[in-house]
Order: structure tokens, then sequence, then C-alpha cells
């Protein structure tokens, strides 16, 4: 079972391993002859750091995120009286909101392409085929 020390030490020689990699772009038989231990360690301390790096900062992406729809929905909700009530700051307001709600689109994604998956079938391309012929033969009539 690891201890609390042994973790520190691990992380410490993660933190190592990674900016001998990234910042001196050392190979790892360089990097565990610097640090004395073997490439296997070395390279598998390299493969933890960055899937620690990552987590961070996929934690911390989420929290901008977070961070951001907030403000949006402040913004729309401190703008929103202006709008109902007429008045000469109405449709400046009204824009404001609409840039907001379009900023929150885009953080929530709505504006991603969407994938589909389709398959075409001998049966669909015999069909569309008839229906050309249809065409065809109502245009010579």
């Amino acid at each position: 079972m690891a201890t609390k020390q042994d973790e520190e030490i691990a992380r410490m020689r993660e933190d190592q391993v990674m900016l001998l990699r990234t910042r001196d772009r050392l190979q790892f038989r360089e990097i565990a002859a610097q640090l004395g231990c073997d490439v296997k360690n070395a390279y598998e301390a390299w493969k933890r750091g960055r899937t620690r790096l990552h987590q961070e900062a996929t934690e911390s992406f989420g929290a901008y995120v977070g961070e951001q729809l907030a403000t949006c929905r402040e913004i729309i909700d401190g703008l929103m009286p202006m709008v109902r009530i007429p008045g000469a700051n109405a449709p400046k307001a009204a824009e404001a909101i609409v840039r907001a709600m379009d900023h929150e689109a885009k953080l929530i994604g709505l504006y991603a392409p969407v994938k589909h998956n389709l398959t075409i079938t001998d049966e669909m391309t015999a069909r569309v085929k008839a229906l050309a012929d249809e065409l065809a033969a109502l245009d010579n009539a």
C-alpha cells in the first residue's frame, strides 16, 4: 500500500519527467539516465503525469465553462427588465441578451456539428433510380 510520502515522490518524479520530456525534448533513455531509473519507469512516469495534467486541465476547463455560463445568466437576468419596459435602451438590451444567449449556446455545444451514420442500401438506390426515371418520363411527356 502506497504511503503519502511515496505518492509525493512519485508525483515529483512525474513532474521531473514531464519537464525533461516537454521542455528539454529528451528521449526516455536520456531521462532515465539523468534520473537514475530504467527507461520503462521513465515512460510510465510520463504517462501518469500526462494523465494527471489532462485531468487537471479538464477540471479547470469545466470550472471555467461553469463561470462563463453563470455570467451569461447574470447578464440575461439583469438586462431582461430593460427589455420588458419600452424605452430607448430596450433594443440595445435585447441585442446584448441575444449575444449572451449565443455565447451560452456555444458554451454548451448547441452549435456543434452532429454526426450521422447513414447506410445506403441497394433497395434505396433502386428506389432513387426508379424515381429519377419517373421524373425523366414526366419531362419527356
